[in-house]
């Protein structure tokens, strides 16, 4: 049987989100989208284990009243962030496949990991059995890594897996309140390679919220000895409006407010992607508080000016 990706069940959410459609309508916008290969029509067996399966990965029925295919709860399947992503995504791509005019005028930015193991891990996360595969690290030997699946995060254009090392001991003195979960640790989908899903089980923990467990972090950086703080920074010129229209950080507060410039408040654990996020604002962004942080990024500026101008020199 022919392998079946994703984007096929997202795609027949999105449409039934929009609304209620007969099998008729369904086919024809089938064969109008992005998905359609010339001479395999969708078929009504296929849309019958296309139902099941979005049911086991989402929770999402979808019946027939009538004539017509209808999800049975929009509201909770509204209120699924993860699939409203997928869905977005989904929409777009399926528009430019309809529209040969507007393929070249909408430039998308490319996620290269998730697809080769994505569906594998959503399958191992539904049934919470455990996963092994080979991790290529930067810069040092490739890993074998045996992995309980807790959640997977989309950060700058990577899918990461947040998972338990089962045996393996936190030893995780700064961070306790979630070293109780054991020891986790998080990889990129793109360096993984022979990924497959064992016949082991493992019990996921009613109490962890992967919301709740990244909500102090900055991006996927697991803040493991990195003490939770509140962070000031003062942000001028248009970097101010790019922060305001588009927070670093859903912490993010304005705590003070002057001639061209605001201050902004953080809380969280500040990691190297933060100092870098902060870096990348340029001179228009300055760290106040507190002292530990804005002597480290005086340091980290200094480094970066020896190095453009010895090259000036050189």
């Amino acid at each position: 049987m022919a392998k079946v990706g994703i984007e096929n069940y997202v795609w027949l959410i999105e449409r039934l989100m929009r609304r209620p459609m007969t099998w008729a309508e369904l086919s024809d916008s089938y064969e109008r989208s992005m998905l359609y290969e010339v001479g395999k029509p969708l078929q009504q067996r296929t849309l019958y284990n296309w139902r099941q399966k979005i049911f086991d990965l989402f929770n999402i029925r979808i019946e027939i009243e009538g004539d017509k295919y209808t999800i049975a709860d929009k509201v909770e399947a509204e209120q699924n962030h993860a699939l409203k992503w997928l869905i977005q995504s989904m929409a777009v791509n399926d528009m430019l496949a309809e529209s040969r005019m507007l393929r070249k005028r909408v430039l998308l930015e490319d996620i290269p990991s998730g697809e080769e193991w994505l569906m594998l891990i959503l399958q191992a996360m539904k049934e919470n059995r455990k996963v092994e595969f080979d991790y290529h690290r930067f810069g040092a030997a490739d890993t074998h890594i045996v992995a309980e699946p807790f959640c997977v995060k989309v950060n700058n254009r990577r899918w990461y897996l947040l998972c338990r090392i089962p045996g393996a001991e936190a030893h995780h003195a700064d961070y306790a309140e979630y070293d109780r979960f054991g020891c986790l640790r998080i990889y990129a989908l793109d360096r993984m390679s022979s990924l497959r899903v064992l016949d082991q089980g493992f019990e996921y923990p009613e109490d962890f919220d992967p919301e709740e467990f990244f909500s102090e972090h900055f991006g996927v950086c697991i803040a493991y000895g990195v003490p939770l703080e509140t962070v000031k920074v003062l942000i001028d010129g248009a970097q101010r409006e790019y922060v305001e229209t588009l927070p670093l950080h859903h912490s993010q507060r304005r705590v003070e407010e002057g001639d061209g410039y605001a201050i902004y408040e953080y809380r969280l654990h500040p990691t190297i992607d933060f100092f870098r996020a902060i870096l990348s604002l340029g001179a228009e962004a300055e760290i106040l508080e507190p002292e530990r942080l804005r002597d480290l990024m005086a340091e980290e500026t200094d480094i970066m000016a020896e190095i453009y101008n010895g090259e000036e020199e050189g």
